[in-house]
C-alpha cells in the first residue's frame, strides 16, 4: 500500500474511559483539548468519522481555534443513515464524503444527496483497507480518525494506525463496562509486543497530551 499516515485522536479519563455512562462525551473536554484537536485536524488531509460518533456527539468539525487547512470530512456508514441536520452537514466548510455499502446506498442517497458526495465500497460491509486504498487513489495520504472505540478497533485490527494522539483529562468515572480507546471482541494480535514509541508529552493545566508512533 502507498505510504500514508493514519492517526487516531482520543481523550480519556484518568481511569481509562472514553465515554460517559450515557455513551456521550460532552462536558469533559476542555477548550485546551479542543484547540489541540483543531491543530491535529489542520495537519491532516482527511478527517474520518463514524456514524455513531455523529449521532452521539454531533461534533463541530470545522476549525474554530486554528487557521490551518480544513480536512475533508469522511463519514463511514455501514448501516442506516444520518439526519441532514447534523453539524457535519450544516456547518462543514468542505462538502463531506460518505463511504457506504450497496445495501444502504438508496436510503443514504435519498436523505443526504444534497449534503454529501456518496461513494459505495462493499456490498454489506466496509473494509478499512479498501477505504485507505480508495483515499490513496484520490491523492491523499494523511488521515485522522475520530471515531469511537468500535471503529478504532477495526483500523487497529487491520494494522492501519500509525499514530495515537491521546489526551488524559482530569476526571474519574469508575463504571467498569465503559470502553477504552479500542473495544474489539478479541485481543489484538501480538499485543504483548512493544509496538509503540512515546514521541512527546505536553502538560497544559490539568491535562496531558501524549503522542505515540508505531514502531516499524
Amino acid at each position: 500500500m502507498k505510504n500514508y499516515t493514519l492517526a487516531i485522536n482520543m481523550a480519556m479519563t484518568i481511569d481509562g474511559k472514553v465515554e460517559r455512562p450515557d455513551g456521550k462525551w460532552y462536558g469533559i473536554s476542555s477548550k485546551n483539548d479542543k484547540a489541540k484537536m483543531d491543530f491535529y485536524r489542520s495537519q491532516h488531509e482527511v478527517l474520518i468519522l463514524g456514524k455513531n460518533s455523529i449521532i452521539n456527539d454531533n461534533p463541530v468539525i470545522h476549525l474554530r481555534y486554528n487557521n490551518g487547512n480544513e480536512p475533508l470530512p469522511l463519514i463511514l456508514i455501514r448501516k442506516g443513515t444520518l439526519s441532514p441536520q447534523k453539524n457535519v452537514f450544516q456547518h462543514a466548510r468542505i462538502k463531506p464524503l460518505i463511504i457506504t455499502t450497496e445495501e444502504c446506498y438508496d436510503e443514504i442517497f435519498n436523505d443526504l444527496k444534497n449534503y454529501a458526495t456518496i461513494k459505495v465500497l462493499g456490498k454489506s460491509n466496509i473494509s478499512p483497507i479498501d477505504v485507505i486504498q480508495f483515499l490513496n487513489s484520490l491523492g491523499y495520504s494523511k488521515y485522522l480518525l475520530e471515531g469511537g472505540p468500535s471503529l478504532n478497533s477495526i483500523f487497529f485490527e487491520n494494522n492501519l494506525v500509525t499514530t495515537i494522539y491521546l489526551t488524559i483529562v482530569p476526571f474519574l468515572i469508575g463504571e467498569k463496562k465503559l470502553s477504552g480507546i479500542i473495544s474489539g471482541s478479541t485481543a489484538l494480535p501480538n499485543f504483548e509486543k512493544k509496538s509503540w514509541r512515546l514521541e512527546s508529552i505536553e502538560q497544559i493545566q490539568d491535562e496531558i497530551f501524549l503522542k505515540y508512533t508505531k514502531l516499524i
